[in-house]
């Protein structure tokens, strides 16, 4: 299995991103688009994805379609030609978000894990199911956010806008 190259050039252009995950692989057979569980269920169609982002022609600013994946892949897993779909779909994501195409829930989900260091807040309803099934209360140590602004420091979740 081909590792992840994480980029840290913030002007890295889609297309070479893409020549580097080797999207030219892309026999369009579709095996992809046939284990999607998004795809069934009228989400994302990941074989038509990844000819748009071959061709260059997907819209970053306003595709929503990259945002119905649920990054199972399931297509990377599936595809034999070493394409990784998953992978493309991730960067493709990355793009449009520093475009301003990034869905609000999204938004507010690294809003709250920038301030919080958690992904979700912490109301009372969570407490009362941790205390339900015996878990601990969450709480984060100053030590845990300190860790997660210096992940986001470092990562490109620091570097987008999410006002």
């Amino acid at each position: 299995m081909r590792k992840t190259k994480v980029y840290e050039e913030p002007g890295l252009a889609v297309t070479e991103t893409l020549a580097e995950l080797e999207v030219w692989r892309c026999q369009q057979c579709g095996q992809c688009t046939s284990v999607c569980p998004s795809g069934r269920y009228g989400g994302i169609r990941t074989r038509e994805t990844i000819e748009r982002a071959a061709l260059g022609t997907i819209d970053l600013a306003n595709d929503e379609d990259l945002w119905l994946c649920t990054m199972c892949h399931s297509c990377t897993e599936r595809c034999q030609l070493g394409v990784d779909p998953a992978t493309v779909i991730a960067q493709l994501r990355e793009a449009a978000s520093r475009e301003g195409n990034l869905p609000s829930h999204f938004r507010d989900e690294a809003k709250q894990f920038k301030a919080t260091a958690l992904s979700f807040p912490n109301t009372g309803m969570t407490k009362k199911m941790r205390k339900e099934l015996g878990l601990p209360e969450l709480v984060v140590s100053d030590r845990a956010l300190e860790d997660a602004k210096t992940i986001v420091k470092r990562t490109k979740l620091g570097r987008l806008k999410l006002d």
